[in-house]
């Protein structure tokens, strides 16, 4: 008996360090959350300048002086988790845009836009999607849809997103003859690189 109990005392010992090692963890160490919430007003904006959009197997480039989008902050403060959308954008002022073959060229959106963070935050810095992404493509002679979505990282000190991958592709037929004659179709990926910065928004993980 005097065995049993002391085995005993020893594993409920163990147990209330362990209980005690899981309460003082500091809430990002914790696996079991999984979540983060948005913070700040009901708009956020990203604020695009010089941003470029490249078909990269045609090797054909466009350059936006400016590429904006304003929306709203989705249920601000509420917890959700990751690859939930923090926020969406349905309005876009893109002007400046330019191919170096084609000339002036127009983007407009053809879809409500999405943020969401997928992972937990390191300092200042999560990793971040901006999905549903659709634009309709146009200019002389040749038109065509994107759509799918760019991965990147948000700092919500700064505001930066940074984009670091994405799944864009050229999501119709070209319409136009000139789209063949510079290499456009149905399929090619696009990249997006260019200074890209949220306003209005911060994220915690509760």
């Amino acid at each position: 008996m005097k065995c049993l109990a002391s085995t005993l005392r020893t594993s409920l010992a163990a147990g209330a360090l362990v209980i005690v090692a899981v309460m003082t963890m500091s809430p990002p160490a914790r696996a079991f959350d999984g979540t983060y919430a948005p913070h700040g007003g009901t708009g956020v904006s990203l604020i695009g300048n010089n941003v470029n959009f490249t078909v990269v197997e045609a090797n054909q480039t466009f350059d936006c002086k400016q590429f904006d989008l304003s929306g709203s902050v989705l249920d601000p403060d509420l917890s959700r988790p990751f690859g939930t959308s923090a926020a969406t954008w349905d309005q876009i002022v893109a002007s400046g845009c330019f191919n170096p073959t084609m000339g002036d060229t127009t983007f407009d959106q053809a879809s409500t836009w999405g943020l969401a963070i997928t992972g937990p935050e390191v300092g200042s810095v999560s990793p971040a999607a901006i999905t549903d992404v659709a634009i309709f493509v146009e200019m002389n002679a040749c038109s065509f849809n994107i759509s799918g979505e760019m991965s990147g990282d948000f700092d919500d000190a700064t505001g930066v997103f940074t984009p670091t991958g994405s799944t864009l592709t050229i999501s119709d037929d070209p319409a136009g003859y000139l789209c063949p004659i510079i290499g456009l179709d149905r399929g090619l990926s696009i990249q997006v690189s260019g200074p890209l910065v949220i306003s209005g928004l911060t994220i915690t993980n509760p």
